[in-house]
């Protein structure tokens, strides 16, 4: 029903591919979605494995969220979910290579916060999605993957509520993100040759 919501503590996810503009400036088209598609069913497979839900595919990136119960469960559950992976990517690409197919790397940008979910749209048009300040926030998170030089960052709310993790959560340091009025730290998983760059 148009405007019916939810509003939930949750782990937001923004998964993108690298280099893809590039690449769709010289595949065929078909290739291309066959490329997506592979891509896609790997992080989709992923996430869900963990007990996260898709929200919605934008061009060649989705937007996903994990929401488990608590927050403490839905950052071990993302962060599962992101270093797995990092695994699959590593060896799809392998694989592609091996068959003399292009490769792409992705990134992952994570976030915890309340979120409102819920049905927005048109009359004649609705979609099953999810807003508020977390979720910009997650995107302005996604935005600092090259300046950081890291594939997978996540934000000081989900480092914290991850808190015991066996995982290697390092510091990337504070910054200033626009439009929000705070510092935040950001984190990365640290994995060694991870191979998620492509």
């Amino acid at each position: 029903q148009r405007g019916s919501s939810q509003q939930i503590d949750a782990v937001l996810c923004l998964f993108d591919l690298k280099g893809f503009t590039q690449l769709a400036e010289r595949l065929p088209g078909t290739e291309l979605i066959e490329m997506l598609n592979g891509y896609f069913g790997l992080a989709v497979e992923t996430i869900q494995a963990h007990g996260g839900n898709i929200l919605k595919f934008m061009g060649d990136g989705m937007l996903t969220m994990f929401n488990l119960g608590s927050i403490e469960e839905d950052a071990h559950a993302a962060l599962a979910a992101a270093n797995e992976l990092c695994g699959k990517v590593r060896a799809f690409n392998s694989e592609r290579e091996e068959q003399g197919l292009p490769t792409a790397g992705f990134t992952l940008a994570l976030h915890a916060g309340d979120i409102l979910y819920g049905n927005i749209g048109a009359e004649n048009r609705l979609d099953f999605t999810v807003i508020g300040q977390a979720v910009n926030q997650t995107a302005r998170i996604a935005g600092m993957h090259r300046s950081v030089g890291q594939s997978i960052i996540m934000s000081e709310d989900v480092q914290k509520a991850a808190k015991g993790t066996n995982h290697d959560l390092v510091s990337l340091g504070r910054y200033m993100l626009r439009g929000v009025a705070e510092p935040i730290e950001l984190y990365t998983i640290y994995r060694g040759n991870c191979g998620c760059d492509g």
